[in-house]
């Protein structure tokens, strides 16, 4: 390097090559610069659009559950409704599919709750939110949907529109496999996020204005309820109005087991509105598109435990009764199973399951359990005097019959009131409420249609217990539960009645309670109170005088109860006076008849 005067310096060579580098980093930091802010834009650009999509996503799933919610609950297809309950499942914001019951918002309230939610998730397109919702309970409605599902599938946005794909599957009731089409959504962003364009084809797309969703009927044969041999039970005019029931609209046995007697198959077509001919009668639209054919089978019968032997015993033994008023049932002492329901007049209300009485000195059966599991014996002594009062409140025995001290057995045979009164007044608390759960007494619909087995009410005083005792007070039975109540003594273990199937649950009574109270119950018809009925082979009983007015005398209805070999039976005759009058001839009766022999009413008799 030259060298001056002032020093060494650079040459103006060096200095021209420190320059070019400064330009360079200069120029690669500006290159930099714009690299990271562009990365950056396109970064948050990607993130801004994936948020879109998320959102879209979003509101596509909550249209999806909504319409899923609307589907399955409210219609003519959900479960109490005739047809079978289904799973039911619809997809979640991330895009996957969930399960869940329509019972968790079943009936109206879970409809008003859909709706609620696709008019939320919603906007007019081109039809109406209102039609929308009309359209997709048409389709539940039509096509009976038991159950869907909605899987979603990949969203597709352009600006302030956006698609959304979905495939669905409908359970349809009484068809095999579930409807399966797949739809697309039309979205739109609002003021208030994105919403799903209402248009009747994305409820199905071969939906349009005038069109709808329907199904044809199978054209295989409805099964039949049977009797334990084979028989239609509609041979009997009294079952088929009080248990078998309607198809339009299904009612009785038919509603419960419709899944099953209703012939299947059929298809789900497209069919135009309906039109009117001359007369004005609706004429169904005509098919302009067929969807989905199933095969077409016979619905499957539906055997039960009823013998139509035994119910005509019963109806014939009924038609005898000496008031208006009368139903009986026989149940199987082997299963529980019920052999006849019986009502007089026949077609009046089923009483025979539906009819709610105080079970009188019927009850003195559980009574008498209780007493036994307690330590009481046969012999057990027992004041029975004409009256006995607890808490200020006076009983009597009818007509004023006293027989004084007499052991346990006695006082069931001649049903003293004020035995059992002051029995239960020696059992532990409690007792007599245990001794009815064991027997079924909580309230129970014993059968899958309408029916009433029994309640007992815990007393809520030293009276009502006396009253409670003997039958009275708040305690309610149908003559279906006092059947199961005799079929319990014969068998050893009580069953919840029941048609078909098995029993719902049961309890055995204990060992040490059945011997003395069989030897009760055939005491009661051979010197007790239905001494004097002439009662064809080995019958064990129970006679009842059940008060159910005020007056003086008060009303009362009439019972008998009991079991011959592996029939058990229970009579009511509403207004019928004591038991052995009215109610013990009809038991008589029916047993002759089932003997093959002539039923024919019988002079009256006194008891109890």
């Amino acid at each position: 390097m030259p060298l001056t005067p002032g020093g060494f310096t650079a040459s103006a060579s060096r200095r021209r090559g420190r320059g070019r580098r400064r330009a360079i980093i200069a120029a690669v930091v500006v290159v930099v610069l714009a690299a990271a802010s562009g990365v950056g834009y396109v970064l948050k650009n990607r993130a801004d659009e994936r948020a879109a999509d998320q959102r879209v996503q979003t509101a596509a799933a909550a249209y999806l559950t909504a319409w899923r919610a609307v589907m399955t609950t409210g219609g003519a297809a959900t479960p109490g409704a005739g047809g079978a309950s289904s799973t039911t499942g619809a997809p979640t914001a991330s895009g996957t599919s969930t399960t869940s019951s329509p019972t968790g918002a079943a009936g109206d309230g879970g409809d008003r709750v859909g709706r609620a939610a696709v008019s939320a998730a919603t906007v007019a397109g081109s039809a109406s939110v209102a039609t929308l919702l009309t359209t997709m309970a048409d389709v539940r409605d039509r096509l009976l949907v038991t159950g869907a599902t909605f899987t979603p599938g990949s969203i597709s946005r352009h600006g302030a529109t956006a698609t959304a794909p979905y495939v669905a599957k409908l359970d349809l009731s009484g068809l095999p496999s579930p409807l399966e089409y797949a739809g697309v959504l039309n979205l739109a962003s609002t003021d208030r996020g994105w919403k799903v364009r209402a248009e009747l084809p994305a409820v199905h797309p071969a939906l349009r204005a005038g069109l709808a969703l329907d199904r044809t009927a199978s054209t295989g044969h409805r099964g039949e309820l049977e009797a334990a041999d084979g028989q239609p039970l509609r041979q009997s005019g009294d079952l088929a109005g009080n248990l078998v029931g309607r198809t339009g609209p299904l009612s009785g046995l038919e509603r419960v087991y419709d899944d099953r007697l209703r012939a299947q198959g059929g298809a789900v077509v497209v069919r135009a509105a309906p039109t009117r001919d001359a007369q004005g009668a609706v004429v169904p639209g005509k098919v302009v598109q067929n969807l989905h054919t199933y095969p077409m089978t016979d619905g499957q019968a539906v055997r039960t435990t009823l013998d139509l032997r035994v119910q005509q015993a019963a109806e014939e033994a009924l038609a005898t009764a000496a008031r208006p008023t009368a139903a009986m049932v026989a149940i199987d002492t082997r299963t529980g199973g019920v052999l006849a329901l019986a009502n007089h007049p026949a077609t009046g209300a089923s009483r025979a399951v539906r009819g709610k009485y105080p079970p009188g000195s019927t009850f003195k059966i559980v009574t008498a359990t209780a007493a036994l599991m307690n330590g009481r014996t046969a012999d057990t002594p027992l004041d029975c005097t004409q009256s006995v009062s607890v808490d200020g409140r006076t009983f009597q025995n009818a007509e004023a019959e006293q027989f004084g001290t007499i052991p346990l057995r006695t006082a069931f045979a001649k049903s003293c009131n004020t035995a059992f009164i002051r029995l239960e007044e020696s059992l532990p608390p409690g007792a007599l409420t245990k001794a009815a759960a064991l027997y079924g007494f909580d309230g129970t619909s014993p059968l899958d249609i309408a029916s009433f087995g029994g309640s007992f009410p815990t007393p809520r005083d030293g009276a009502e217990a006396a009253s409670a005792s003997i039958g009275q007070a708040r305690i309610e039975a149908s003559p279906l539960q006092m059947a199961s109540v005799a079929a319990a003594v014969a068998s050893g273990t009580w069953r919840q009645p029941f048609v078909a199937g098995q029993p719902a649950r049961s309890n055995a009574i204990p060992a040490n309670v059945l011997g003395p109270l069989r030897d009760f119950m055939r005491a009661v018809v051979t010197e007790g109170t239905a001494a004097t009925v002439p009662m064809p082979g080995e019958v064990f009983g129970k006679t009842g005088t059940a008060e159910y007015a005020d007056g003086n005398p008060p009303p009362t209805h009439a019972w008998f109860v009991g079991y011959r070999g592996d029939v058990a039976f229970a009579v009511v005759v509403e207004d019928g006076g004591f038991g052995a009058e009215t109610a013990a001839p009809i038991a008589a009766r029916f047993l002759t008849a089932l003997d093959g022999g002539q039923v024919a009413p019988s002079p009256a008799v006194n008891g109890r």
